[in-house]
């Protein structure tokens, strides 16, 4: 039986594999970087930081990466390339310009990140991820602090198999974007959820809480005996929420990720059943950490390293962490 109602999870992939997906749980060597420079201990830090878009996960990150960047005396020059990969690259040029120690990125696809790794490479400035490393030499970055969706989608699945204790259940995915991360999750899920588990719709609403609104009446009209439903985050998920309550479908289970406090409010309520929290907060303040330890070569700092994870339930709501600064 697993306990679902304790504790942070970590994820445990070891190899490289794409996007979203975290790299390892073990900590490389600092002597791993790539050749990169020490900065020196009597020289302030300045971090280029180049954010993907402006919704609340990327806010939350910026000010927890600020936040924790003045506690250590650091400075943070901030870019936003509001989801235009050619912005993200232009960006990353505009740090290069700026002489910046490090440039730390959350990307907005892979293609732009592996062009912006090349940039910063013939520059000879350090480059530090968050949330990604799929398809990037590990050799060409500093670091990265990174989120495991398979580790998400698999808690999610394990706790559906839990839930329905084998018997046959109708499963839907109302998905994020085709491609990457949300594939990842949808397929780690789809692998944990018990044989007697079936997904019989999936679709993607692109992140966004209208279009999750709509794929959810589309759902109820395709399989409305559907009981159980994975929202890839929770924004999402309180659209899909709302046309459930609207043809009074009470009796539908709604699983998400993310942790922000409407879905861990909506979890209490009783209006989803699970989430899992991992959040922006946890990944620029370590972010920051990192990089820190890893320009001052530190010998404790990790290159790669994952950010922490809880399943949330009713039972264990009181503990999730904060979602934000």
């Amino acid at each position: 039986m697993l306990d679902f109602a304790r504790g942070r999870v970590r994820g445990v992939t070891v190899q490289a594999v794409a996007l979203a997906v975290a790299l390892g749980v073990t900590a490389c060597s600092v002597d791993d970087d790539a050749g990169n420079a020490a900065v020196p201990s009597g020289k302030k830090i300045t971090i280029g930081f180049v954010n993907g878009n402006r919704i609340q996960f990327h806010m939350c990150l910026q000010k927890a990466l600020h936040a924790r960047a003045a506690k250590k005396d650091v400075e943070v020059l901030t870019a936003n390339s509001v989801t235009d990969p050619g912005r993200e690259l232009a960006n990353i040029d505009d740090m290069i310009v700026k002489k910046v120690d490090v440039i730390v990125v959350q990307t907005v696809n892979v293609d732009a990140l592996r062009g912006g790794v090349s940039r910063a490479n013939r520059a000879g400035i350090p480059i530090f991820l968050t949330g990604v490393t799929g398809g990037i030499d590990q050799s060409k970055i500093l670091g990265a602090v990174v989120a495991d969706v398979e580790q998400v989608g698999r808690s999610l699945g394990a706790w559906l198999a839990e839930d329905t204790g084998g018997r046959p259940a109708e499963v839907a995915v109302i998905g994020g974007a085709p491609g990457g991360a949300a594939e990842l999750m949808t397929a780690a899920f789809k692998k944990s959820s018990g044989p007697r588990a079936k997904v019989v719709f999936e679709q993607p609403a692109f992140w966004q809480r209208a279009k999750a609104q709509d794929v959810a009446e589309n759902l109820l009209q395709a399989r409305p005996r559907v009981k159980y439903v994975l929202v890839q985050n929770e924004d999402m998920a309180l659209g899909a929420e709302a046309a459930f309550r609207a043809a009074r479908r009470t009796d539908i289970k709604i699983l998400s990720n993310g942790g922000t406090d409407e879905g861990v409010q909506a979890i209490k309520a009783g209006r989803f059943a699970v989430t899992v929290s991992n959040t922006p907060k946890d990944i620029g303040e370590m972010a920051v950490e990192n990089v820190v330890a890893l320009l001052r070569k530190d010998a404790s700092a990790k290159k790669i390293d994952n950010v922490p994870q809880m399943v949330v339930t009713k039972a264990n709501a009181d503990k999730a962490p904060p979602y934000c600064v």
